[in-house]
């Protein structure tokens, strides 16, 4: 009980829920840049050592992303229920193990933990699998989304005891992965940042999302530098212990919401409605044009930026860059990213977000274009002016989601957007591989990759900057 009253007084302080918004940053640093952004400097050592081609081996990456997708409407499901700290905790230790089992990989695929991950991911698509039957409404919905988690577990099963090779163990490893970008990603993030906020929400979601940028920053240069100097098993294995330390932190001093705590959101009157009371129905705003502009626009941004993330070390070492040359690009391209997502989000609060998100998106697409045209010459002013226009975007896009269909049942409808960005990712990471594979270079990979983000514009232009609404603005005034 003294526990709980020490937490709640914590919890009352004025600086709280910007240290939720430092929380957030921390674990999307941790769990996008272990399988979004900084895992890519490991290729070239696995590729090296178990001589895959790029379009099975970035099969993983579709893999983690497809399933994320999947089953993050049913994950939002137990977003709009349960306290977000023990979804956040589940992320990090699923993580852990994650990293713990590439570590241990083998030619055979007979690493020690082989058999742990893949018990733990079939348990993990089982709970699933369990949502999707409680909660699912219709016949095509459940059925599709059970096929899928029954063919994954059928895989699974396959990978481990009948195939072990070591590529499969692999697809084991991103399958566990996929349930820690579910539990501990970008949708739970936003929704735990933003129910703490009513004003100064875009400053507040821009400072969590630096956490993606800030993984690539970090962790690119650090983890090739461990690389270099020990190996990219024992890389693997050290890493693997800074989630679980996470894990424990966010244990001991993390809120859920101001619910949780017996507080209100910045911004809102003492004794007011919780912003989670505000906003549509999951069937009211799946009836929006915008619902789908912004789901549709998303897959094709996170196509575009997802499959660059993943290639940039290697289409930069194809250019001649040595490794460290090389993993700087992704710090570059993630420290402007992150620089964008405060600048971008702090203007969001101030001026129209629609004018904001579509300049944001014609600045993505000039940088693309030039990487896919400009050769080394030009990469590295591509690669800077790519950053800026995305990570505008990565704000925008929670943000335009959660301010024009409000919280009441956000974890619904931002698992649904997901599942559409999810899909996209996932996607342009693999199919750039295939494509690479195909015509021997990166030009006409990075060439789609720009035509999605022209068309990711187009679509853009029928978007919405909100609704006063769904946001609780109406009886905050």
């Amino acid at each position: 009980m003294g526990k709980n009253k020490m937490n709640s007084s914590i919890a009352s302080r004025s600086w709280y829920p910007w240290f939720v918004a430092f929380v957030g940053l921390a674990v999307l640093f941790i769990s996008n840049g272990y399988t979004a952004t900084a895992l890519s400097v490991f290729d070239e050592s696995l590729l090296n050592e178990f001589g895959w081609d790029r379009g099975p081996f970035k099969f993983r990456d579709l893999l983690t992303f497809a399933i994320t997708a999947v089953v993050a409407p049913f994950v939002g499901i137990v977003i709009d229920r349960i306290n977000l700290k023990w979804l956040l905790i589940a992320g990090m230790l699923l993580l852990s193990a994650g990293y713990f089992g590439y570590s241990q990989l083998t030619a055979d695929g007979s690493g020690g933990l082989a058999t742990p991950l893949a018990l733990l991911a079939l348990a993990g698509l089982a709970v699933m699998a369990a949502i999707v039957w409680r909660e699912a409404k219709g016949f095509v919905v459940r059925t599709a989304a059970l096929l899928v988690i029954v063919g994954t577990m059928a895989a699974v099963v396959y990978y481990r005891f009948l195939d072990p090779m070591a590529l499969h163990q692999v697809y084991i490893i991103h399958v566990v992965f996929s349930l820690a970008l579910s539990t501990a990603g970008t949708m739970v993030v936003v929704v735990l940042v933003t129910s703490w906020f009513l004003e100064s929400r875009g400053l507040a979601i821009g400072i969590a999302l630096l956490g993606t940028s800030v993984g690539g920053i970090v962790l690119s240069p650090l983890n090739t530098a461990i690389i270099q100097s020990t190996s990219w098993r024992q890389a693997f294995g050290y890493l693997a212990i800074v989630p679980l330390a996470f894990a424990v932190l966010i244990f001991l001093v993390l809120r859920g919401s101001p619910k949780d705590a017996g507080v209100v959101a910045i911004g809102q009157d003492r004794g007011a409605r919780d912003l989670k009371s505000y906003g549509l129905t999951f069937a009211e705003a799946i009836r929006t044009p915008t619902f789908w502009v912004i789901g549709i626009s998303g897959f094709l941004t996170y196509y575009s930026i997802l499959a660059l993330f993943n290639h940039m070390f290697l289409h930069m070492r194809g250019l001649g860059f040595v490794p460290a040359d090389a993993a700087n690009s992704l710090a570059v391209l993630g420290g402007l990213a992150a620089l964008s997502k405060l600048a971008i989000g702090w203007l969001a609060d101030k001026i129209d977000r629609k004018l904001v998100f579509l300049s944001a998106l014609g600045v993505m697409f000039v940088g693309v274009l030039l990487i896919a045209k400009g050769g080394r010459e030009w990469v590295w002013l591509a690669i800077a002016i790519t950053g800026c226009g995305w990570g505008g975007l990565f704000t925008l896009y929670n943000m335009l989601t959660v301010n024009n269909f409000g919280l009441k049942e956000i974890g619904r409808i931002n698992g649904t957007v997901s599942l559409l960005e999810s899909l996209g990712g996932g996607l342009g990471i693999w199919f750039t591989g295939k494509l690479y594979d195909i015509y021997g270079g990166y030009e006409v990979p990075f060439e789609v990759i720009a035509t999605a983000v022209f068309l990711g514009f187009v679509i853009g232009l029928f978007i919405k900057s909100g609704s006063p609404e769904a946001m609780g603005l109406r009886s905050a005034t």
